[in-house]
């Protein structure tokens, strides 16, 4: 588990403090969605990752934004589990879209 908030929420600090937009990237699953804004800075948080907290018993996981779509569905196999939605895998990272077998 790799905890860099601290580090992202000053990159955004700063960000904001100089009004310089930032591109959020993790694994660049949406890579091809939206438009792309010219001087933006990327802010990459693949290596801000990990199960926060897993509540098997609750059906409660909370996960950081670079955790990998496998990791993910690796830790709730284990308890027989799986997520209540099919997240597009575009790569090892979720998209977080709506895919055909969601409804």
């Amino acid at each position: 588990m790799s905890d860099q908030g601290e580090q992202l929420r000053t990159a955004v600090e700063h960000a904001f403090e100089m009004d310089q937009p930032l591109h959020i990237s993790a694994g660049g699953t949406k890579a091809f969605l939206g438009e792309q804004v010219a001087a933006a800075e990327t802010l990459d948080v693949t290596g801000h990752h990990g199960i926060i907290n897993y509540q098997p018993g609750e059906l409660i996981v909370t996960v950081r934004p670079g955790t990998r779509l496998a990791d993910l569905q690796a830790a709730l196999a284990e308890h027989d589990q799986m997520l209540a939605f099919e997240p597009p895998a575009f790569g090892d990272v979720a998209a977080g879209l709506s895919s055909p077998a969601r409804p």
